[in-house]
């Protein structure tokens, strides 16, 4: 069986789609498959991905035709033009390569519209969730030969507003390498790898920098915080660190690290008394669609986590992996943390309980689960 894997973005990137499209193909490709994962050609793109996301190199990146105008035109017509162009170049390179009994698979709605022309086996894993264009999403997923979805919500709501799709629909979470971030360090000899102080409390954050991600909220609970608690970003983009260092102006225990290859992530979160998920009940993605990979990684590092009280965090972590808080409240953020690091047994049972569960959410254990669902349809 061959698997195709479609992806539109800068591949390799520091973003987290693009890691999971990497981390799949490896683990589609170790589960047996042969595996070619189709990314668009854009420009200043040099890195080798296996090496930028250690992976093995068991699977084929291939690289296709797209009009890349980003940094030209604005971002929004950027996007479009080089959607469409990928979408388009991508369908022409399955219909000159994919076998009738080949798997198309993507979280890309574009590009397996074209393939569903002329191609039956496509997958189809949701990402987000269809709040408009509902007849298009509804004719898309009719073609479908195969459903994902990353969360209990978005499967009772794909099952009641497309009653059809039952049957081909598949409810299956996110994943980690938890041999990657189960690094077995003591938090003062991570901090002594990286040059950290090892006295105080050290709260961290990883990922992007985006609102509603929570992290103006956990900006400030640091603005309150006691001085001896340090609270470390890793991760966002130059401009977004720019903005939130703008906000958080004179928040003395702040340190903002920038990005980090994925493979520094087990040692940065080795450091952490608190690993912080803040996410905000602001935006229906951060409070229904998405399943954060970050949280999986977090509960795989074996720290205590806080995490807020949204639908989409509560079915990975509950009160007996995480110290639950209210979402977008500061005071409420500090209360936790500080629970957090004070009950010290009860963060130990909560941690281990994390990693036992976790374990089930590796990226060979997912990919497996989501063959057998193929081979059962």
């Amino acid at each position: 069986m061959k698997l195709y894997l479609i992806f539109h973005g800068r591949f390799p990137s520091e973003k987290a789609a693009s890691l999971f499209a990497a981390k799949s193909a490896e683990a589609f490709a170790l589960q047996g498959l042969e595996v070619e994962l189709i990314v668009p050609r854009r420009r200043g793109v040099s890195r080798d991905p296996f090496y930028f996301y250690s992976v093995k190199r068991t699977f084929k990146v291939v690289y296709t035709y797209t009009i890349d105008l980003f940094d030209k035109i604005p971002n929004f017509l950027a996007f479009w033009k080089s959607y469409i162009a990928f979408s388009l170049s991508s369908a022409l390179y399955i219909r000159g390569h994919a076998k009738s009994e080949d798997i198309v698979y993507s979280n890309e709605a574009l590009p397996l519209f074209f393939i569903s022309f002329f191609h039956k086996n496509c997958f189809y894993e949701m990402h987000d969730f269809p709040e408009s264009k509902l007849s298009f999403f509804g004719w898309l997923l009719s073609r479908m030969r195969w459903i994902l979805v990353h969360n209990e919500w978005k499967e009772k709501r794909v099952l009641s507003m497309f009653p059809k799709t039952r049957g081909k629909l598949l409810m299956e979470r996110n994943a980690v390498d938890v041999n990657a971030f189960d690094i077995g360090l003591s938090k003062i000899d991570a901090r002594r790898k990286l040059g950290l102080s090892e006295e105080g409390v050290l709260v961290l954050y990883t990922g992007h920098l985006y609102r509603w991600k929570g992290v103006y909220t956990l900006v400030d609970a640091a603005r309150m915080m006691p001085s001896d608690v340090s609270v470390v970003f890793v991760g966002g983009t130059v401009s977004d660190i720019a903005t939130l260092r703008e906000y958080a102006e004179g928040v003395k225990n702040l340190t903002f690290v920038g990005h980090r290859p994925h493979q520094d992530m087990p040692l940065w979160q080795a450091t952490a008394d608190v690993l912080v998920l803040p996410n905000s009940a602001s935006e229906k993605i951060s409070a229904y669609y998405t399943s954060p990979m970050k949280l999986f990684e977090y509960m795989a590092s074996r720290r205590p986590i806080v995490v807020t009280d949204l639908p989409s965090i509560m079915e990975i972590a509950g009160d007996d992996t995480a110290t639950v808080v209210a979402p977008d409240d500061a005071n409420a953020l500090i209360a936790g943390i500080e629970m957090a690091v004070s009950d010290t047994a009860g963060s130990e049972v909560k941690t281990q309980k994390g990693y036992m569960w976790v374990s089930e959410h590796t990226w060979d254990k997912r990919a497996l689960r989501i063959i057998t669902f193929i081979q059962s349809r």
